[in-house]
């Protein structure tokens, strides 16, 4: 053993700098992939979706869509009401139809409706169950778009915005409206989890 080692101070406070850096770094991955829910916040009540709007299937395809998504990325445990330490309360406020894109026909010049926007505006709030209080309550809205033809899937139309066409996009496939309404769905349904990871 040698008797002459001395420890250098300026190593040793390298050293548990970098120590520091890591464990910082390992607890922030962990914080970005959990997102930033509330701590004591662990599940949620997904309560039956009310319908102000005209169309009928609509509470039933968001309630789905919201369930298959939060499973899938694993953001909160969905639980029954009395269990849970948050709820999710959504009221759909409109459905519409509305002309997106025109065409001039060829022999009477008439301005012909060439492609459609279904938009869909929800207010959702987010209860914490355990504070007692409003984590978010906001109007939501999307849309998908479709042609007047028979299969969406071969309309030529970008029908969600994410820069793929048809056969390249697994969204488009089906009747042009039914599958622009479940377009409009998912990406309503993506923009309500996506708000509840951000919110704190």
């Amino acid at each position: 053993m040698n008797m002459d080692y001395k420890p250098n101070p300026k190593r040793t406070i390298n050293i548990v700098l970098v120590l520091l850096l890591i464990i910082f770094n390992i607890k922030c991955g962990i914080y970005s992939f959990k997102g930033s829910i509330p701590s004591h916040i662990k599940s949620v009540a997904l309560t039956p979706v009310i319908n102000e709007s005209a169309e009928f299937s609509i509470t039933e395809l968001l309630s789905e869509q919201l369930n298959t998504f939060m499973i899938r990325e694993n953001v909160l445990s969905i639980n029954s009401l009395d269990l849970s330490d948050s709820k999710l309360d959504i009221i759909i406020k409109s459905i519409t139809d509305e002309p997106h894109t025109y065409n001039i026909g060829k022999d009477d010049f008439i301005e012909n409706v060439e492609e459609w926007k279904i938009s869909i505006i929800a207010n959702v709030i987010w209860y914490d169950i355990k504070n007692d209080e409003i984590l978010f309550d906001k109007n939501f809205s999307n849309w998908g778009s479709y042609s007047t033809g028979v299969d969406i899937g071969t309309d030529g139309l970008d029908n969600d915005g994410d820069g793929l066409v048809d056969r390249d996009d697994s969204d488009e496939f089906g009747s042009p409206r039914e599958s622009a309404l479940n377009i409009s769905i998912r990406r309503l349904t993506e923009d309500i989890v996506n708000e509840i990871t951000s919110t704190w």
